[in-house]
């Protein structure tokens, strides 16, 4: 059985792989938990966890006192303290997400931790695609701070790597929606969604035009864990469904189901992308038959979750 730390195991992707491994992996992995909290924010507990650990992500020695205490083999790094919409303080972004994965990744070193799993942003990373399915090796042109901070973290992923031996599995995630969201200032859907059980109006940056990859999470999950398990490794991968909906398509999907569903269109934001697709043709060299959550079922397994949560 593999011990695995995930940083972040309370926040969306987090509680997505915790409920994943009780549902499915629970005699492979046993989890360690690092979070700012020591209980989930929504009390869920999770069969898996063996160990939580609260502390600063910024400071060294909360972070090192986990590698002390344990023996990790897998590190799972989902924190992050920004969105591209908070990331304009530049500073902040740096300091709490680029110098704390610093300080991480020389914790990893000096405790001979050897495997990392890191999200990056498929989205936030490439810039406006105006068209283009981006491959892995295209250029990078962030529009914001959060994209350019998690490129900055991906190259020094690979410089420990090169220096230190380190095996790294970079994964640039698309859009995830579905169960176990809670934030109210990243996700459309999931944001829409519980916009439109409350009854309340939902503000659309622009006019709606803009299309984007959006992947059930729990696909996202299963991947990662396939992706893991095949031995991959040292690889940077787009992650996303393979296909692209416009904001409109979203929101009219969703008001098919709750008719009293309504939005206003307000100015675009200029931090975020106005369109941006993944290419998938790497991973679906990895995963070849691998079949992805529809966006219609997806989007009705979100809401069967939000109605009861």
């Amino acid at each position: 059985m593999k011990t695995i730390l995930v940083l972040g195991g309370y926040g969306f992707i987090g509680s997505n792989l915790l409920n994943y491994i009780d549902r499915f992996k629970q005699n492979y992995y046993t989890v360690i938990v690092f979070d700012k909290q020591y209980t989930h924010p929504f009390g869920l507990k999770f069969n898996c966890v063996s160990k939580v650990y609260c502390g600063d992500f910024g400071n060294r020695q909360d972070v090192d006192i986990v590698f002390e205490e344990n023996q990790i083999d897998i590190v799972f790094h989902f924190l992050n303290t920004t969105v591209p919409a908070t990331s304009a303080d530049i500073r902040f972004d740096i300091e709490s997400n680029l110098i704390a994965t610093i300080g991480l990744l020389e914790s990893m070193q000096y405790h001979n931790v050897k495997n990392i799993v890191f999200i990056s942003s498929g989205g936030a990373i490439y810039g406006d695609s105006r068209g283009i399915k981006h491959l892995e090796n295209d250029n990078t042109f962030p529009l914001s701070s959060y994209g350019i901070v998690k490129l900055a973290i991906e190259k020094y992923i690979w410089m420990f790597s090169k220096r230190y031996n380190l095996s790294y599995l970079i994964l640039r995630l698309s859009n995830p929606y579905g169960p176990f969201h809670y934030s109210s200032k990243q996700g459309l859907i999931n944001i829409a969604l519980r916009k439109s059980i409350q009854k309340e109006i939902l503000p659309i940056w622009g006019n709606g035009s803009n299309k984007k990859d959006y992947i059930f999470v729990e696909d996202f999950i299963d991947v990662l864990i396939k992706l893991i398990e095949k031995g991959i490794h040292n690889e940077i991968i787009n992650i996303g469904s393979g296909t692209t909906h416009s904001i409109n398509e979203i929101l009219e999907k969703i008001k098919s189901i709750e008719p009293s569903f309504k939005w206003n269109y307000i100015n675009e934001k200029e931090f975020d992308n106005m369109t941006f697709e993944l290419s998938i043709k790497k991973l679906r060299s990895f995963l070849p038959n691998y079949k992805f959550t529809l966006l219609d079922d997806g989007i009705k397994k979100a809401i069967a979750w939000l109605t009861i949560n």
